[in-house]
């Protein structure tokens, strides 16, 4: 997949992984980057110095008429990258976990099926459409304090196996990225695990999707994890 000449939107772009997702992509000659969130003056300050090609959006992936306005006014879009998220840090034995687990689950989860769906009329149109949902080790294993994230986050990555199988037969790619503690404002700043650097990652995921691969481990913590236990997905009818 060419990143050269295309046009990408990217939700939670006021986030540390966003943003140097986009310092990347602009390396790579991309045509227009849609960069969404909740806050368009932050958005505006964030990326001006980049210039036209920038474009930020105000977005709210729990709110199905904002993705619906988007969809209309994106839909150019040829590359959907999925990165809004939320990480509340509740326990599941907690008074506030049901209300955690919703909202993780509203942002996490259900967030990026509507989009994709809401943006899949026009990725079929596109001639190279894609479809890229930035997940987590989290997605794979139960990560201590993270237990209602990890749900969400699982639920994703089976999202995202699913409509693999089912999109590839229409042309379009759609790929998972992995990772595990990255250094920006959502991760502790004591962790057990070595934080990766947002650009190394962002480095990793670019070369990924030029590279097709459908699962992508941008940092060491998930490769060596993948590599002692490796993903292996049934389909039943």
């Amino acid at each position: 997949m060419i990143l050269t000449d295309r046009t990408i939107l990217i939700t939670g772009a006021d986030g540390g992984i966003a943003t140097a997702i986009i310092a990347k992509l602009m390396t790579k000659n991309v045509k227009k980057i849609y960069a969404t969130g909740l806050n368009l003056a932050t958005l505006k300050s964030k990326f001006e110095t980049f210039g036209d090609k920038i474009v930020p959006l105000e977005l709210d992936i729990t709110n199905t008429d904002s993705i619906r306005a988007c969809a209309q006014k994106c839909a150019d879009t040829d590359l959907l990258i999925n990165n809004a998220g939320v990480e509340f840090k509740v326990p599941f034995l907690e008074e506030k976990a049901g209300q955690a687990a919703l909202f993780e689950m509203k942002v996490n989860y259900i967030g990026v099926i509507e989009m994709i769906n809401h943006f899949l009329p026009h990725l079929l149109q596109q001639e190279q459409g894609g479809i890229v949902n930035i997940l987590s080790i989290g997605s794979l294993a139960v990560v201590k304090r993270l237990g209602t994230y990890c749900a969400s986050k699982t639920a994703t990555h089976i999202l995202t196996e699913t409509i693999r199988e089912e999109l590839s037969e229409k042309g379009i790619k759609v790929m998972g990225v992995y990772m595990g503690y990255v250094n920006t404002a959502m991760t502790p700043e004591q962790t057990a695990s070595p934080k990766a650097e947002p650009k190394d990652i962002a480095q990793a995921i670019c070369q990924g999707i030029e590279n097709d691969e459908d699962r992508i481990y941008p940092d060491p913590t998930t490769r060596t994890f993948v590599r002692e236990n490796p993903i292996n997905t049934l389909f039943f009818d």
